[in-house]
């Protein structure tokens, strides 16, 4: 009687483990068939209630995948979070690919992916391209919280979409333009350099790689060529100059400096159609994307005297143009210039 109720406990307690293990791995990958005696309701598609702006599921469907998404607000200068699942057909079954965060941070904010983790997914109805209805249960990679949310989309001639793979990737868009060597004095060596800096996020789910684009010192003593700022009282500083301007209104500073022209984030698959520049508050796109012409004001300590001058440059993230236009270093020592 011992023995079996020993051989019981342990029964439900491997039972329990391999529950409990597949909760925390997730179900990615899995390919789901049937369907589940759920309650879900046309009401389903209303994420959130709101008189005024209420917030509704989205589906899209191309010919091998179906996404179901929608998108709240969360700030006050236009971001937004967008939650998105997606599936691969397979006959008349849904594998189960992927669930992730696209936080959108406008003008204000840094924009980001993150993944969440699938646990549960029941299917009330799938009606291949016309209706997906039933309820997901994920773990939030932020507050680690679990959420269970039921879903109903109808999908529509409208919402087929063919499969976008014309993908942007920074070594086609900008690696065979940049770095650009400048000789400011011409002596033939390189004082400057508009090229970028590469980084590798692993930490991140899902991975991704960054692309700074910006322009350098190219001199081992930090204070022979300096990038100038126009002078502010407080920080961000900025590093682009557009006319009118003079090197006596500038300044260099140390920290708080703004000297990023774009980033381009180049996410690990399936997250590739996210690879692009995002515009965010790290770039300078609506200075950058006016009618003035842009310049970078630099300081070359020649000879222990001081030499102004300036480097004229179009960059354009859209159209993945970068070059300098021109460059000039003032002849005369300790002696400012300016655009009018």
């Amino acid at each position: 009687m011992v023995f079996r109720k020993i051989t019981l406990i342990l029964f439900v307690s491997f039972f329990c483990s391999c529950e409990k293990s597949s909760l925390e791995e997730g179900i990615e990958n899995e390919v789901i068939c049937g369907t589940s005696e759920i309650e879900v309701s046309a009401s389903d598609n209303i994420v959130i209630t709101n008189s005024i702006d209420p917030v509704f599921w989205r589906g899209i469907y191309t010919d091998n995948s179906v996404e179901i998404n929608y998108t709240k607000k969360v700030g006050t200068n236009d971001e937004t979070e967008t939650l998105t699942f997606l599936f691969s057909k397979k006959g008349d079954c849904l594998q189960i690919d992927k669930g992730y965060k696209y936080y959108y941070g406008s003008f204000f904010d840094v924009s980001a992916i993150t993944e969440v983790t699938l646990l549960q997914l029941k299917i009330k109805d799938w009606e291949i391209d016309e209706k997906f209805t039933g309820q997901l249960t994920y773990r939030d990679h932020h507050d680690k919280q679990v959420y269970t949310i039921k879903f109903w989309v109808e999908f529509t001639e409208n919402d087929y979409e063919i499969e976008d793979t014309n993908y942007t990737y920074f070594s086609n868009c900008l690696n065979n333009k940049l770095p650009i060597d400048l000789d400011l004095n011409e002596d033939g060596k390189t004082d400057f350099i508009l090229g970028y800096e590469e980084y590798r996020n692993i930490g991140n789910t899902p991975n991704f790689t960054t692309y700074t684009v910006k322009l350098f010192s190219n001199n081992e003593d930090a204070d022979s060529n300096l990038i100038l700022s126009p002078k502010k009282d407080n920080s961000p500083y900025f590093v682009i100059f557009n006319p009118p301007f003079s090197s006596e209104n500038t300044a260099r500073y140390l920290n708080g400096v703004k000297n990023t022209l774009d980033i381009f984030y180049e996410y690990d698959a399936p997250y590739e159609n996210y690879n692009y520049f995002l515009n965010n508050n790290l770039t300078y796109s609506e200075i950058l994307e006016d009618d003035q012409d842009d310049y970078f004001l630099v300081r070359m300590t020649i000879s222990d005297k001081l030499y102004y001058g300036w480097i004229k440059f179009n960059f354009n993230a859209i159209s993945c143009s970068a070059e300098v236009v021109e460059t000039y270093l003032h002849n005369v020592a300790n002696e400012h210039i300016s655009i009018n």
